[in-house]
């Protein structure tokens, strides 16, 4: 694997090294600083070692598209430019403006050195957890992308890493706060979630071994002092190889909550005490939406069709672009009709204009949740029916047939 990185794109290395000096020599005729100019390699060094990676990841998965590629990649490089894009766009704002341009320009490039390593420090850890899962599917190609364990260690470390640079981000931008946050926060978590649920997410036959003989599995852990014992349910649906991934997704998202909402209680203190509630509640939203996401992945899956992963991504897709488009279409929009927006993929773009009237903001949220709750508590209950039905065997549904 290693080769395959190094080796393959060995012309693009060759010429990236002949441009290296002259990008050093126009570094220091423009008079900035040269911590720039090393940054900026690093954080492309950094960028190739994870689109590597994640490209390994893609074919292990099936994927054989440059086409999908490519648009994985447009939209992995979304929150970057996104950030850039909100907290520094002086530069495309007076682009057109000769005056200006110089100003422009040093407020563009002069970006702290603290946002810098926070944003190497992600790029690092994205590619460590992208490289275990690398070398589990090439020691395991039947195994899921990650193990359960390792997707509670990978969710701690970059919530904690999100969460630090959402620091920065209003300490520099009191007036952001909640709103331009939430805006750039969700959608990056929406999108590692869904990668997490492709990531731990079984195909049938497994569930159908899982579900039929589970009863036979011993627990064998040297770490265990009694061995041969039977894993209980809750012990394998919590760390389970082959167990559904609905328990360990939901853990995801309760580690997810409780390092956001301490993080909103600590932002608490910046004069933000009216919309307080109202941001924890969109965060709620938010998570419960992916958790639902979770169990028609997991159902489609479990479906007797064709390529069923094209069916889960068709589905899905479905689920989260037209809704808002249909909105959009009636002329709906959050600024007009926000608690129509709650019930909709997004449901943070309603939260500007809700957090401006908190006593009637809260109401139309908590229906939201409840609402959620009860399409989730249905779709688990039939995920239960169908993964037992699934682990009867072929002697039992003979038997019932002929009682």
């Amino acid at each position: 694997m290693l080769g395959k990185l190094l080796g393959v794109p060995i012309l693009i290395y060759l010429v990236a090294t002949l441009f290296l000096p002259l990008h050093l020599w126009a570094n220091l005729l423009s008079g900035l600083s040269l911590y720039l100019f090393f940054a900026f390699y690093a954080i492309l060094i950094l960028g190739c070692c994870f689109f590597y990676n994640a490209s390994l990841i893609f074919v292990f998965l099936g994927g054989n598209q440059p086409w999908l590629a490519a648009i994985l990649v447009g939209m992995s490089s979304w929150p970057i430019m996104a950030y850039f894009a909100y907290f520094h766009n002086e530069l495309s704002r007076d682009f057109n403006l000769i005056d200006n341009y110089k100003y422009d320009i040093d407020e563009f490039y002069y970006l702290h050195p603290e946002e810098i390593v926070i944003l190497i420090i992600v790029f690092i850890l994205l590619i460590y957890w992208i490289w275990q899962a690398v070398n589990r599917c090439y020691r395991n190609p039947n195994a899921t992308i990650i193990s359960k364990k390792q997707s509670y260690w990978f969710m701690s470390c970059f919530q904690v890493a999100i969460l630090i640079f959402c620091f920065h981000i209003i300490e520099e931008n009191s007036s952001y706060i909640f709103d331009e946050l939430l805006s750039i926060l969700l959608p990056i978590n929406l999108f590692i979630f869904l990668l997490l649920i492709t990531f731990l997410s079984s195909q049938r036959q497994a569930l159908q071994d899982w579900a039929r003989y589970r009863h036979l599995q011993v627990n064998n852990d040297e770490t265990v002092i009694v061995k041969g014992l039977s894993i209980s349910l809750k012990q394998d649906l919590i760390w389970g190889e082959k167990s559904p991934p609905l328990v360990a997704i939901g853990i995801n998202l309760v580690i997810t909550a409780t390092i956001w909402i301490s993080g909103i209680l600590i932002f608490n203190n910046n004069q933000v005490n009216e919309i307080t509630l109202p941001a924890i509640l969109t965060l709620i939203l938010s998570l419960n939406l992916i958790l639902i996401y979770a169990v028609i992945i997991q159902l489609v899956l479990l479906m007797k069709v064709k390529n069923p992963k094209i069916w889960a991504i068709g589905i899905l897709g479905s689920l989260i672009a037209l809704p808002p488009i249909a909105l959009l279409l009636l002329s709906i929009t959050p600024e007009n009709s926000p608690n129509i927006w709650l019930f909709s993929t997004f449901p943070w773009l309603s939260f500007p204009w809700l957090s401006v009237h908190n006593s009637l903001a809260i109401t139309p949220m908590l229906i939201t949740i409840v609402a959620h709750w009860s399409v989730f508590t249905l779709l688990t209950l039939q995920l239960t029916r169908k993964i037992q039905k699934l682990g009867i065997s072929d002697s039992q549904k003979l038997y019932q047939i002929q009682s």
